[in-house]
């Protein structure tokens, strides 16, 4: 057990008074976060949190554990701070997997910002749609969607998405504007099919605190989301796609948001790459990047729709 990031992970445990919290802001999976406390716990042959099913309180024994920890932790970030000037930037090689869409549409456009920052970073950049865990692939950073349960593996949340219904100005001025997920049945859908599967995704609504799941008919079924993306943005129809996907289009206005009380929550997109055996600073810089491009344009939508994260 590393003693000092098990050290940290209680307290940010602590600090924010959930495991679920802590392991988003640390990039750990939340079976990560309660292995590291279990162990400080067993180490000190203390109990040092109360868990409920609502919060996580320390116990006298853990107060007085941060209380101990906190100065440690204030003199190790302010050396961190005195020599972070100093050090070198980030050289060598780093293989990165994006998903295919979401890397094209959003942080590829930005890498020449990325590259001139790290003029000594060399840059292997792979893109598909299948799912990658480093490093069985030779891979020393995934950027994906879904969530990580892999303990092995860091996971740094980069963006929330939702899923939208969505449609170009053009067609809703031909077609008028559906008010209800009911109302879609007598316009022109344009559905989405994934790799390796007959018939296309369900369409998905938020009802109060309820799901509504529908398989209407649709004019035209695509295996493609960026092409899905083009389709409607040309005025095909309408689709069902997540914002961030749709971030440039929902920006330049070329899609509108429609029955926006009814978006569901997407899978979050997170930077993974294992805890150990990485060359710390190549993979902290491209943490870094695809964490301020992705949370950029997540803000952008969101000014741009009205839309906040759904429960």
């Amino acid at each position: 057990m590393d003693q000092l990031a098990a050290l940290k992970t209680f307290a940010r445990v602590a600090e924010l008074g959930s495991f679920s919290a802590a392991a988003d802001a640390l990039g750990l999976s939340r079976a990560a976060v309660s292995t590291q406390v279990a162990a400080l716990e067993k180490r000190f042959g203390a109990k040092l949190l109360h868990r409920t099913t609502r919060k996580v309180a320390l116990t006298r024994d853990g107060s007085r554990l941060l209380e101990r920890c906190r100065p440690v932790f204030r003199e190790l970030q302010a050396a961190e701070d005195e020599l972070g000037p100093s050090r070198e930037l980030p050289a060598g090689r780093l293989s990165v997997h994006l998903v295919a869409s979401l890397g094209r549409q959003l942080l590829v456009p930005a890498l020449p910002g990325f590259l001139a920052r790290y003029p000594s970073l060399e840059l292997d950049l792979r893109l598909s749609d299948r799912i990658v865990d480093p490093p069985d692939e030779g891979v020393q950073v995934v950027v994906r969607g879904g969530t990580i349960t892999n303990p092995a593996l860091v996971a740094r949340r980069a963006a929330a998405s939702r899923w939208i219904t969505c449609a170009s100005p053009g067609y809703l001025d031909g077609h008028g504007w559906p008010h209800t997920p009911a109302e879609l049945l007598s316009h022109q859908l344009i559905g989405h099919r994934g790799p390796g599967t007959r018939l296309p995704h369900s369409w998905i609504f938020r009802e109060g605190r309820r799901q509504l799941s529908l398989d209407p008919p649709c004019r035209a079924i695509l295996d493609d989301p960026e092409a899905l993306l083009a389709a409607a943005v040309q005025g095909a129809g309408i689709i069902q796609t997540t914002d961030l996907l749709a971030a440039p289009a929902l920006a330049a206005r070329q899609l509108i948001v429609l029955l926006p009380g009814t978006a569901v929550r997407g899978p979050p997109i997170s930077v993974i790459y294992p805890q150990v055996g990485q060359d710390v600073s190549t993979v902290r810089a491209f943490t870094g990047f695809a964490v301020e491009v992705l949370g950029g344009w997540q803000r952008r939508v969101a000014g741009v729709t009205g839309l906040m994260d759904t429960p």
